[in-house]
C-alpha cells in the first residue's frame, strides 16, 4: 500500500513538473510574441514618421529659401504639428539635425562635391595629392579617369586607353571609379565620400566636406571654416577671406537643387533608414515634376 502511494506521489510530481514546464514555455512564447508585436508596431510607426518627415521636408525645400545668409530656419508651424517652440535649423553640408523627436536628417548639397563625370581636374588632383599620393600617381588617376569616360581612343600623358578596357562613356555609378587604372581601395573609399555623379552647374565649396576643403586649402583653414559653418556664422566674405576662393563662372556660394537627403527614424528598438538623391524643380511647369528622384535606398 505504501509502495503504491509512493508511485502515485511520484507520478503526481512528474505531471506537475511537466505542466510547469509547459506553462513556462507558453509564458515564454507569449512574451516573445508580445515583443515581436511591439517591434512590428514600432517599425510601422517609424516608417510613418519617416515618410511624414520626408514629405514635410520636401515641401519646405520647394517653398522655402535655402539661403544660408538669411539665417533662415525651418518653419515649425509647417513642418511640425507638435511643439511650435521646438526650432530646427537645416544645413546643406551633411550635419545631422532633427525636426521632431524621432527622425534624424542630413542633407548634402551635391554642388559641394567633385563631379566624377566631368571633374574639375585641379580640384581632383589636389584632393588625390592630399591623401599622400605622389604627383605621378595623382596625374595617372586623373588622366585615367578622363580617358575612362571620354569617347576617343587617344590616351592622355598619364592616362590609359585600350579597347574593351575603358568605358568610353560617363560612369553610371560612383563605385565605377573602382575600375580606373591606378586606383587603390583606400583612395577609392576616400574619393567616394567627396564625389558625385548627381551634379549640374557651379561648384559650392561652402558646403564641401572637410576632407575636400582641406585639400583645396589646408587643414587649419578647413577647421576654421567648419567651426564658423556649424555655428551659423560663415558668410561669403568670411569664407573668401579664409580660403582665398571667390565666386566666378564656375563657383557659386548658394545651395544647389541637387541634394542627397538621409533620414533615420527610431522608435523603441526599431530603426528605419532612407537615402534619396533628388533634383528640386520649384518652378516646374506643365508635365514637369517638381521633384526628380535620381537615386533611392532604404
Amino acid at each position: 500500500m505504501r509502495f503504491s502511494n509512493g508511485i502515485a506521489l511520484i507520478q503526481v510530481l512528474l505531471i506537475t513538473a511537466m505542466l510547469s514546464i509547459f506553462a513556462l514555455f507558453l509564458l515564454s512564447t507569449a512574451k516573445n510574441q508580445v515583443k515581436m508585436s511591439q517591434w512590428s508596431n514600432d517599425k510601422a510607426e517609424a516608417l510613418v514618421a519617416l515618410h511624414n518627415t520626408e514629405s514635410n521636408l520636401l515641401f519646405a525645400l520647394l517653398t522655402t529659401s535655402k539661403s544660408p545668409f538669411e539665417q533662415s530656419r525651418v518653419n515649425q508651424s509647417s513642418l511640425l504639428k507638435s511643439e511650435p517652440t521646438i526650432k530646427a535649423k537645416w544645413n546643406f553640408f551633411a550635419k545631422p539635425f532633427f525636426i521632431d523627436d524621432t527622425t534624424e536628417i542630413s542633407i548634402q548639397d551635391q554642388a559641394g562635391l567633385i563631379h566624377a563625370q566631368f571633374p574639375n581636374t585641379e580640384h581632383l588632383r589636389a584632393f588625390i595629392s592630399a591623401q599622400g599620393v605622389g604627383v605621378h600617381e595623382a596625374n595617372a588617376v586623373v588622366d585615367s579617369l578622363l580617358d575612362w569616360q571620354d569617347l576617343d581612343t587617344i590616351p592622355r600623358a598619364n592616362g590609359y586607353e585600350k579597347s574593351g578596357l575603358t568605358r568610353n562613356g560617363t560612369i553610371p555609378d560612383i563605385h565605377d571609379l573602382f575600375f580606373i587604372k591606378s586606383m587603390t581601395p583606400e583612395l577609392l573609399s576616400k574619393l567616394i565620400k567627396v564625389s558625385t555623379i548627381h551634379r549640374k552647374g557651379s561648384f559650392n565649396p561652402m558646403n564641401s566636406p572637410i576632407e575636400l576643403l582641406a585639400a583645396l586649402t589646408n587643414e587649419r583653414i578647413a577647421k576654421q571654416v567648419i567651426e564658423l559653418r556649424e555655428a551659423g556664422q560663415l558668410t561669403k566674405r568670411s569664407f573668401t577671406q579664409l580660403t582665398g576662393i571667390n565666386e566666378d563662372d564656375n563657383t557659386f556660394f548658394y545651395p544647389s537643387n541637387f541634394l542627397k537627403i538621409t533620414l533615420i527614424s527610431k522608435i523603441g528598438e526599431s530603426r528605419v533608414y532612407k537615402s534619396i538623391t533628388i533634383q528640386l524643380l520649384p518652378y516646374a511647369k506643365n508635365n514637369q515634376r517638381p521633384i526628380n528622384v535620381l537615386s533611392s535606398r532604404s
